[in-house]
């Protein structure tokens, strides 16, 4: 890195660019919604801005003392939006959670207090104040994007390591400053500010580019899961439980391993919804979901597949016999089932299951002869499980 690079050209150019990504950041806000992750990105470029303009008219005005304080103080707030606007987006309080606002509060009142007693002392130690806190800040933004889903992974690593750079330019910062402070040398500060104004410009750079696109990507997460889900049980939808069982189907054809498809429908759900009211309806089909969710392995396929019919897709990698888990999972929803919402309803299940063999020509053949196999233990009394060969279809 050049280090001979003109330092208020550096400025300069910091400045417009932060500039023309608040414009972007801002238009951004507007054009989606208001989301708040914006505003706040923007506001941090802006303050950064206006705290280099009054520490610019430090030279120029007849009250050093105040511009110093102000400046130190807008430059101070910028890291503190950043970090609220990554708080914005993963929806928490602007502060974050309880300990990191404690820590937030404590350390920014502290900083306050040290600019009103140390501005008219020596502009060092403000500079000293606003690098120790500007390091803290990046610190904790560090650590919460960490806490961010890892889809996209790249930018959060992008910008925990651009965080990292700053913050540790900032650290060295104060301890340039302490040891000057403290006689052991005398040291030239032009080069180490102009590392951190180029790190500067590399991050708010990747900034502009990354965190739209952390927001971005949730938000395309959130539509794809609220068209895939079942809206009262958030279970796979009939459309996306399909899709992720004919991709099932192709895999355990092509690695030569087993599925069981299997269909579950809840006895007499009509008397339970006639008797007591759509809202225990709705309350009973949300059970049997949870149950289902707990009962079966991450990577089994869980869906709603009609008003009371639901269906799984389970890895028959396992030594228990899906037998067991299916007498388990009736169990389960007899022993909740008995009263829901105060309403003794004494709920119920019938399921059909059937396991892939070379008859099949698809995952819709399965369903098919699962649903013929819910049928046959619906005759036979409810409240069982049936599995029938592919032969047995046509009954």
């Amino acid at each position: 890195m050049d280090l001979n690079m003109h330092l208020p050209t550096l400025l300069v150019t910091s400045v417009m660019i932060n500039l023309l990504i608040a414009g972007m950041l801002w238009a951004i806000y507007h054009l989606r919604h208001r989301e708040r992750c914006f505003k706040l990105w923007a506001l941090a470029c802006l303050t950064f801005v206006l705290g280099t303009g009054f520490a610019v008219a430090r030279e120029l005005l007849a009250a050093p003392v105040l511009t110093i304080f102000v400046a130190h103080l807008i430059l101070g707030i910028s890291p503190l939006l950043l970090l609220a606007g990554i708080h914005a987006l993963m929806n928490l309080p602007l502060a974050g959670t309880r300990r990191s606002a404690q820590l937030l509060y404590a350390a920014g009142v502290l900083y306050l207090l040290g600019l009103a007693v140390g501005a008219g002392l020596d502009p060092a130690f403000a500079r000293f104040l606003t690098a120790l806190f500007s390091a803290l800040v990046f610190s904790l933004a560090i650590y919460r994007l960490g806490s961010i889903e890892r889809k996209p992974r790249l930018p959060i690593v992008i910008l925990q390591g651009l965080f990292a750079v700053h913050g540790t330019l900032m650290m060295a910062q104060v301890l340039v400053i302490i040891a000057s402070a403290a006689g052991q040398l005398q040291p030239d500060i032009g080069p180490l500010l102009k590392l951190i104004l180029v790190n500067h410009l590399l991050l708010v750079s990747a900034t502009a580019m990354a965190l739209p696109l952390l927001a971005f990507s949730r938000a395309e997460r959130a539509l794809v899961a609220l068209a895939d889900r079942d809206e009262l049980t958030q279970l796979f939808n009939r459309r996306a439980f399909y899709r992720e069982g004919r991709q099932a189907f192709v895999q355990a054809r092509e690695n030569r391993k087993p599925i069981t498809v299997l269909m579950i429908d809840l006895d007499h759900f009509k008397q339970i919804n006639d008797r007591w009211g759509h809202a225990v309806g709705d309350r009973v089909l949300r059970v049997v979901a949870g149950l289902m969710a707990s009962e079966l392995r991450e990577d089994d396929i869980i869906g709603r597949v009609g008003g009371e019919e639901f269906a799984a897709v389970l890895r028959n990698d396992t030594g228990e016999g899906i037998g067991q888990v299916t007498e388990r999972l009736l169990s389960r929803i007899v022993e909740a089932g008995r009263v829901i919402e105060e309403a003794p309803v004494h709920l119920s299940a019938s399921i059909g299951g059937v396991t892939l063999v070379r008859e099949y020509a698809g995952f819709e053949d399965m369903m098919a002869a699962a649903d013929a196999a819910l049928y046959r233990a619906k005759r036979n009394g409810r409240n069982r499980a049936e599995f029938i060969p592919a032969s047995v279809t046509a009954e």
